[in-house]
């Protein structure tokens, strides 16, 4: 009996799906529970299993495609389950089904996008792991070799390069390898297409306001030194970014019209009661936010944990809708990059969005005299429909403070 498995709402409130790689070929038989394929919401990539035991009569898309929720995924023949030769069905799926190439979502698009087997490419990074200037290296051999035997093996590329889109500059190939390879036309899919549509749509229809400042670091840096001393369980995870989303929580509790949310449809804002601090988390094809709920109601050793767990799924596109979703203030800590100063965009519907610089020496006056103290940058953007220059500069103010006095923050506690 033909049966079809279509794509499932997956419960992230998702319209479609972009199908990533096949682990299954028209012919295979599987059983239940067995991973059909790897798909990419905008906010993770998941391994779709099997809901039947039977054989794989046709596939309903090829790798890089978008499908609707409801489109069909796979055709079974389930009278099959039972049919195939002695211990086809029974067969780990592992012997079925050859060894999936170790290699980030972004490098499987170039892969599909040039034309590249990845199961022929050898990679360079660690434990073997494809990067994107293997797959362009195997792309350019195929163009150089056309014609006259095989292609040179790529397994002789370079240390891998930081993961990300695959039109990044910073992991292309040398000039002399990139003039053998067409223009990429690289569609936006995914986490990236989300994003631009979020930032799009806040730079269009939220009036940024901007207050940047200057603060003095040196005892946020103590108090994270004493802090790190004195709680040894959490001193591998305790990075300023728990100060700062505890500093942040704390003065959104005394300026409360930055933890809101602008109704653009009723032309009403909503004052939150509860303060989810969302932190802009670099992954491989953009930025993902996962959010700390009550984190003013946490301490910073609390907070340092939460968010090592939030941050490292979010890396491995493992994090759930609810640990992504539902929060009121965003931070980004953009001095992880080496940024001092920025410009936040706002994601709606929220109001307000705080940024952190890198902590630098410079020279600053002190009682009337130059001296080298450390100095952190921040970059708090408020939205003009609701705030001036008063209220942002306020709740500005209230972080400096905190950041330049951090132990005020043990009379926060609750």
């Amino acid at each position: 009996m033909s049966t079809e498995f279509r794509i499932p709402d997956i419960g992230e409130g998702i319209a479609e799906v972009e199908l990533l790689e096949w682990h299954v070929d028209v012919g295979s038989h599987v059983r239940e529970y067995d991973i059909l394929a790897t798909i990419e919401t905008d906010k993770s990539v998941v391994e779709m299993p099997s809901p039947f035991t039977g054989r794989v009569i046709r596939l309903g898309a090829k790798p890089g495609d978008m499908l609707p929720v409801g489109d069909v995924l796979v055709v079974f023949d389930t009278d099959a389950g039972d049919a195939a030769e002695p211990g086809a069905g029974a067969a780990p799926a592992a012997e079925r089904v050859p060894a999936r190439p170790r290699a980030a979502p972004a490098v499987r698009r170039l892969a599909v996008e040039l034309g590249i087997n990845l199961t022929d490419v050898r990679g360079s990074g660690p434990s073997g792991r494809i990067t994107h200037e293997d797959v362009r290296l195997a792309a350019a051999a195929g163009a150089d070799q056309a014609g006259s035997g095989p292609a040179k093996d790529s397994g002789e590329a370079g240390a891998e390069a930081p993961a990300g889109p695959a039109p990044d500059l910073a992991d292309r190939p040398s000039a002399a390898t990139d003039r053998h390879l067409p223009d990429e036309h690289v569609p936006l899919r995914g986490l990236r297409r989300e994003i631009a549509k979020n930032m799009a749509e806040s730079w269009r229809t939220i009036p940024h306001i901007t207050d940047w400042r200057e603060a003095d670091a040196t005892q946020l840096i103590e108090a994270r030194r004493v802090l790190s001393a004195h709680v040894p369980a959490v001193a591998g995870v305790l990075t300023y970014v728990p100060f700062f989303v505890k500093i942040t929580a704390t003065a959104l509790r005394h300026h409360p019209l930055l933890n809101a949310s602008f109704d653009e449809e009723q032309q009403e804002y909503v004052l939150h009661r509860r303060i989810n601090i969302g932190i802009a988390t670099s992954v491989p094809d953009g930025l993902l936010v996962p959010v700390v709920r009550d984190a003013d109601t946490k301490t910073v050793v609390e907070l340092a944990g939460e968010i090592a767990e939030l941050v490292g799924l979010a890396r491995e596109r493992k994090a759930s809708r609810q640990q992504l979703t539902g929060g009121t203030y965003t931070v980004n800590n953009f001095g992880a990059i080496g940024g001092h100063l920025g410009t936040p965009i706002i994601r709606p519907p929220e109001v307000g969005i705080l940024g952190f610089g890198r902590i630098s020496d410079r020279v600053v006056v002190v009682d009337g005299s130059p001296a080298v103290r450390p100095t952190i940058g921040l970059s708090s953007v408020g939205d003009h429909r609701l705030h001036d220059g008063d209220t942002l500069g306020a709740f500005t103010a209230a972080v400096v403070e905190l950041i330049e006095h951090p132990y005020a923050l043990l009379g926060e506690l609750r």
